[in-house]
C-alpha cells in the first residue's frame, strides 16, 4: 500500500470517528440541557416554597405576640375583677336594678343611688364580657398559630426534599458539563488531525503523475460502485 493510500485510509477512519465523537457530544448536550431545565424547575420550586415558609413564619410570629399582649391584658383585668362577684350575680343584680328603677316610685336620692350602682354594675358586667372576649381571642389565635406552624413544617420537609434534588442534579450537571467539555476537546483533537492528514494528503496527491492521478481516480470511482 502506498503512502497517499495509507493517508486516505487514516483520514476515512478519522472522519467516521469524528462522526461518532460529534454524535456522543450532541447526546450529551441534550443531556445536560435537559437536567439544566430540571434543575432550574427544582431551584425555583424551592425557593417558592422557602419564601413561602418566611411569610408564614411571620404570620405565626404575629399571631404568638398578639396573644401574649392579650395574656397580659387579660391578667391585669383579672387581677382588678379578683375581689368582684361571679359575672352572673352582677348581671342578675344589674337586671333586678334596673327593673327596679323602671317600676318603682322613686325619689330623687334613691333613684341617684340606684343609678350610681347601676352605672358601676354594668362597668364590672362589661369587664367580664372583656375577659371572655380576650379569652376567645387568645384561643382563636394560639390555635390558627399551631395550624400555620404545622403548615411551615409540612412546607419545610417538602422544601428540603426539593434542595436535595437540587443537590443531587447539581453534581449531575456538573460531571454532564466536566464530559461535554472533554469530548469537545477530543473532537478538536480529531478535526485538527484530520485536516493535518488531509494537507499532507493534497500534498502527495499532487506530487502524482498523469498516470498515477488517473489509476487513482479509477480506484475511487470502483469504490463509490
Amino acid at each position: 500500500m502506498s503512502k497517499i493510500d495509507e493517508l486516505d485510509d487514516q483520514r476515512q477512519k478519522l472522519r467516521m470517528d469524528l462522526r461518532k465523537s460529534l454524535d456522543k457530544l450532541n447526546e450529551t448536550r441534550a443531556k445536560l440541557s435537559k437536567v439544566r431545565e430540571e434543575l432550574q424547575q427544582q431551584r425555583k420550586t424551592r425557593d417558592g416554597l422557602n419564601d413561602t415558609v418566611r411569610a408564614l413564619k411571620q404570620t405565626r410570629d404575629h399571631l404568638r405576640d398578639s396573644s401574649k399582649e392579650k395574656l397580659v391584658a387579660l391578667r391585669e383585668l383579672l387581677k382588678k375583677m379578683s375581689d368582684r362577684p361571679h359575672a352572673s350575680i352582677a348581671e342578675k343584680e344589674l337586671a333586678s336594678l334596673e327593673w327596679h328603677v323602671q317600676t318603682s316610685p322613686l325619689g330623687k336620692d334613691e333613684e341617684k343611688r340606684l343609678m350610681t350602682k347601676i352605672r358601676g354594675l354594668e362597668i364590672r358586667v362589661s369587664g367580664y364580657h372583656n375577659v371572655l372576649k380576650l379569652r376567645e381571642e387568645i384561643t382563636k389565635q394560639r390555635e390558627e398559630a399551631d395550624q400555620v406552624h404545622a403548615r411551615i413544617q409540612e412546607l419545610a420537609a417538602e422544601s428540603q426534599k426539593h434542595h436535595e434534588d437540587v443537590v443531587q442534579l447539581s453534581g449531575a450537571f456538573q460531571t454532564l458539563r466536566t464530559k461535554r467539555d472533554e469530548q469537545h476537546k477530543r473532537l478538536d483533537d480529531r478535526r485538527a488531525k484530520v485536516a493535518e492528514i488531509k494537507q499532507h494528503f493534497v500534498e502527495l496527491r499532487n506530487e502524482l503523475t498523469d498516470d498515477e492521478k488517473t489509476i487513482r481516480r479509477e480506484k475511487e470511482e470502483a469504490l463509490k460502485e
